[in-house]
């Protein structure tokens, strides 16, 4: 089977179960002198039901901001940091799969979107007010250690990539003939597809292999998670004629264009006299399973309520002074594992930190309450590596019995109708022209009334009840869209051939490229991101400009401004000398034409009665290097000697009498000389 690689563009999420913090910068000290009345405010928003549009608000929370610190011969004021994922997390749940599920399945409650609304107040008085982007959190969190690296670039820098899988299973896995497994999948990227099939490679004894597609499901939905079973049964691999050895397995979208990483799993080819399955909840959101092939024991604990009365006169010995008021038995497990590999060891720790575990049974998946206090790890020259693990059952038993499985019981005919509507909008946030039923609600077909006791639930794919869709002429147009963003990106081109110069890739974003259903700031949020995810070394080497001289770049220059590039601008600073501030020196008030450090190709106004300059920096440290000053093309002036990371700048224009003027292109040329 040809492997296609769809193209794709991977969108952050944060994680619910990391710290989720967001920071308000501080009031102007020179405006707000007197701090004691200042109020910082986080008003988060949640989606009214799922696949809403429209917003309300969850929590508005409060704080003083944080006291400043010493910075210098200055004080460095923080402003207020809020921490929201313990407001957001509970909202999310788990979905695990269902008991011999075979069909593509909607995690619909792990993932949502959110947004704040930032403001402070001064006595009050509303001073500050700033409505954030639209962003989506996952039900997910990884390790305090990796936390701190990867934090909202988990999903774009190692999910996305990876095309990974919601889990840390090892790839390959060795399973059983019988064992059910799920992976689970965001679909964090644009575009999204609207379709997912489920397509496996078959191995067999015979060192044959065959290809298949097991399941697929329509309506795909942006920034969802999707639970595919890829068990042998699940796949249609037990009703193969020859006997199985492997298979790998992985998603393609409606081009039949691969979306997902391949995982191989692998027959187990040894005999196994006790084999367990348990179903367990992982920190990325979705269920793996894990196999027990260990000896196990099942025991009941048991709980009785007893009270004492009077026997009577009677005295007759059938008649009991203690009585029996209630029993409680709960069901305990211990069973271990077989032998492990050390990273199989390591992987025990997922199963101990789940808050949902079931076991499978023949007729549904039980719940389980984890009961070992410690779990310990790999001891040293350890060869032989087992455990034994230990669970409570998680229902209480108060009776028994023992009735055989059943297909179904007669009921009253029930069927599900719309409660809620909400228009559909693809990975960039734009309205698709179909509009979806998006909550349900369950009723009587006789009588057409509702069923006290369900709950709403909502209407996703392959569940019961499901409504497709439907064209609506109020879905055509988004309700925001984003303008046009045409900026030249920070990389220089550096593909070019011997003797030419690199210079940057004009970035664009057209205008209505991306869509909101909350604001306009939203909309715009959505391509800067976009111009951002493009403007790396890679789009610049592909699209960037090549000339044949440095100096004589061409530049659509601004009125009353002139232009800055240098060769290697992580050696420059450049400003100017007097108010305002303007230039890419560190240390800058922010404010019009101050730009961050190392920043290339600036227009920056011509103002006086100040001087533009400029500092020779090195970030390996103390040196000197030689600058020769180009303006339109010319050279204007040779530095021979300038000491790196010195005080006192060079003067741009400003030597031998020759003054800058609108329109003009500056490009200054650094060569090193030796480090001292």
């Amino acid at each position: 089977m040809i492997d296609y690689l769809a193209t794709q563009t991977y969108l952050p999420a944060r994680l619910s179960m990391n710290p989720i913090v967001v920071n308000i910068e501080a009031a102007d000290p020179d405006l707000y002198p007197l701090r004691g009345d200042l109020r910082y405010f986080c008003t988060v928003m949640i989606p009214e039901f799922y696949l809403a549009g429209t917003f309300k608000q969850l929590v508005r929370l409060e704080a003083a901001e944080q006291p400043p610190v010493s910075a210098g011969s200055g004080l460095l004021y923080q402003g207020a940091f809020f921490e929201i994922q313990n407001q957001l997390d509970p909202l999310l749940e788990r979905t695990a799969p269902e008991f011999n599920q075979a069909r593509i399945s909607v995690a619909d409650r792990l993932t949502m979107p959110y947004y704040c609304i930032l403001s402070i107040e001064n006595d009050g008085e509303e001073i500050f007010s700033e409505t954030q982007p639209v962003q989506y959190i996952v039900k997910a969190g990884i390790s305090e250690v990796d936390y701190a690296q990867f934090k909202e670039q988990f999903f774009t820098e190692f999910i996305g990539p990876q095309r990974r899988f919601l889990t840390w299973a090892a790839n390959p896995k060795i399973i059983q003939a019988d064992q059910p497994e799920f992976l689970y999948f965001l679909t964090n990227f644009t575009p999204s597809p609207t379709r997912i099939r489920t397509v496996f490679q078959a191995y067999y004894s015979d060192l044959t292999s065959d290809e298949g597609v097991s399941d697929e499901l329509e309506n795909v939905f942006p920034y969802t998670v999707y639970c595919v079973p890829v068990g042998p049964k699940a796949l249609g691999l037990d009703l193969k004629p020859k006997p199985l050895t492997s298979y790998r397995v992985w998603l393609v979208n409606e081009n039949d264009e691969r979306i997902s990483e391949k995982r191989e799993f692998r027959m187990d080819q040894q005999y196994r006299r006790n084999i367990r399955f348990l179903v367990f909840g992982n920190s990325l959101g979705g269920f793996d399973t894990l196999c027990l092939t260990g000896q196990g024991q099942e025991g009941l604990k048991l709980n009785r309520s007893i009270s004492d009365r009077y026997a009577g006169w009677e005295f007759l010995p059938s008649y009991s002074e203690r009585v029996i008021n209630a029993v409680t038995g709960i069901r305990e497990l211990s069973v271990a594992t077989g032998w492990l590999s050390a990273e199989g060891l390591r992987y025990l720790e997922e199963l101990q930190l789940s808050k949902e575990v079931y076991l499978v049974a023949d007729r549904a998946m039980i719940p389980l309450v984890p009961g070992d206090e410690k779990l310990v790890p790999k001891i040293d020259d350890e060869e032989l590596i087992g455990r034994t693990l230990v669970f409570e059952f998680g229902n209480a038993s108060r009776n028994y019995s023992q009735l055989p499985a059943i297909s179904a019981l007669s009921q009253r005919p029930t069927g599900w109708r719309p409660k809620a509507t909400a228009c559909l909008v693809d990975g960039d946030g734009k309205r698709t022209g179909l509009m979806q039923v998006s909550v349900l609600e369950k009723y009587y077909l006789d009588d057409h009334k509702k069923v006290v006791g369900v709950p709403l639930k909502a209407n996703v794919p392959g569940t019961e009840g499901y409504l497709s869709p439907v064209e609506s002429a109020s879905c055509l147009a988004s309700p925001f869209e984003n303008g046009l963003i045409e900026q030249v990106g920070t990389y220089l081109r550096q593909t070019c051939p011997a003797g030419q110069f690199g210079g940057p890739a004009t970035i664009t974003i057209p205008a209505g490229a991306y869509g909101s259903e909350v604001s306009q700031a939203d909309a715009d949020a959505k391509a800067a991101d976009a111009w951002a995810r493009l403007n790396t070394q890679a789009y610049a080497d592909a699209n960037g400009s090549c000339i044949s001289g440095p100096e004589n770049y061409t530049w659509a220059v601004p009125v009353g401004c002139f232009h800055y590039r240098s060769n290697s601008p992580v050696n420059f600073y450049i400003y100017y000398d007097q108010d305002p501030k303007a230039g890419n020196l560190w240390g800058m008030t922010p404010g019009p034409n101050v730009y961050p450090m190392n920043t290339n190709d600036l227009d920056l106004p011509l103002q006086t009665p100040g001087i533009w300059k400029f500092l020779l920096k090195h970030p390996l440290g103390g040196g000197y290097g030689a600058v020769n000053v180009y303006v339109n093309g010319v050279l204007r002036n040779t530095y021979p000697l300038i000491p790196y990371n010195a005080s006192g700048g060079k003067k741009l224009f400003f030597t031998d009498g020759l003054d800058g003027v609108s329109g003009d292109k500056v490009y200054l040329e650094f060569t090193h000389g030796a480090f001292v």
